[in-house]
């Protein structure tokens, strides 16, 4: 029995080394090898990250974290699939709906931003739980809050940032690849049956026409127009003049937004859970991180573990760039700089 586990943990190791391999003779840049052993249906739970200092019962401040690329949709590694960020907040905000403890919510958002879909259902489960709830919500933004983690920002009560976080990029893109002249220098087609003429728009095998980037725009201008729309109606402390440059998709430091009033204020979490204290009235509390319960959170600063499911023992991570490339087709309130 011993001798069996011993040669199918070396085959184990062998697989794990020939990956690794591949990864480093692929090219790509920023590559990291990951070993997980986190179960796939991990429960998110919340986990005192900072106790109250007294010896009377204290109310809770709950900290959700939204973080990656924003889509409905399992994301991880190469044997399996990690958590889904529009599943994650949803299981969370129902979670502290049955917690009448909790006075106030901090969302802790580290995110590029993401479809254009996701984004707006995140929206709309936040403000669907502050309507049944009643409870404040602050967005602390992290490293990166841009496009369609701005766009989720919104339904936040308040906002706040530190002065070198990236936020802004107000804008819409549709990210296109065309195969079509690399397909004809090596004597390759890939002809396609269709209903209509604009059923094949898109395809990365047929070359774009006036016409299919007039009804793509289309979607494009639609989709953009709602988004300054929101954030106008959030936002009414921003001069009119400066709107036009501030919804042309350039991204601003957390210490302009504050000053263009794209945010409420500068500061870092700990200030956002003590802003949540003042709004509710509250002298001391809990911290809680809402998150899933494999995960070891240690402190408020600690990020959501992407959770792979079963046997997930390798997750190889070309980089965010090439996870752009990676993902499906659509509509994106998404910022693609570094």
């Amino acid at each position: 029995m011993h001798g069996k586990l011993n040669g199918k943990l070396k085959r184990m190791m062998a697989a794990c080394g020939v990956l690794g391999i591949s990864a480093a003779l692929g090219g790509c840049g920023n590559r990291t090898l990951q070993f997980s052993l986190v179960p796939v249906h991990a429960r998110i739970a919340p986990k005192i990250v900072h106790a109250a200092k007294t010896i009377f019962p204290s109310p809770d401040i709950a900290v959700v974290n939204i973080s990656g690329l924003l889509v409905d949709s399992k994301g991880g590694g190469v044997l399996g699939n990690g958590h889904n960020p529009v599943s994650s907040l949803h299981e969370a905000l129902e979670e502290i709906e049955e917690n009448d403890n909790v006075k106030a919510v901090v969302l802790r958002m580290n995110t590029p931003g993401g479809t254009v879909t996701a984004s707006d259902m995140m929206y709309r489960d936040i403000m669907r739980f502050k309507r049944k709830t009643h409870l404040p919500v602050i967005a602390s933004m992290m490293d990166v809050c841009a496009s369609g983690g701005f766009y989720v920002s919104c339904a936040a009560d308040y906002r706040v940032a530190y002065p070198s976080t990236i936020t802004g990029s107000i804008g819409v893109m549709v990210q296109l690849l065309n195969f079509r002249g690399l397909l004809n220098k090596i004597g390759v087609s890939a002809p396609a049956l269709v209903s209509g003429p604009n059923k094949e728009m898109g395809s990365p095998f047929k070359r774009l026409t006036p016409h299919d980037r007039k009804l793509l725009m289309h979607f494009v201008h639609e989709d953009y127009h709602h988004f300054v729309r929101l954030v106008k109606r959030t936002h009414r402390r921003v001069n009119p003049r400066n709107w036009k440059k501030l919804t042309d998709g350039r991204v601003v430091s957390g210490r302009d937004a504050a000053r263009y009033h794209l945010i409420n204020q500068i500061g870092g979490l700990h200030f956002a859970i003590k802003l949540a204290k003042r709004l509710t009235g509250i002298r001391h509390a809990n911290v809680l991180l809402y998150t899933r319960q494999a995960g070891e959170p240690g402190t408020i600063y600690s990020k959501a573990p992407n959770v792979v499911p079963q046997m997930n023992l390798i997750n190889v991570n070309f980089g965010q760039a090439a996870s752009y490339f990676g993902m499906h087709k659509g509509f994106y309130y998404l910022y693609m700089g570094p």
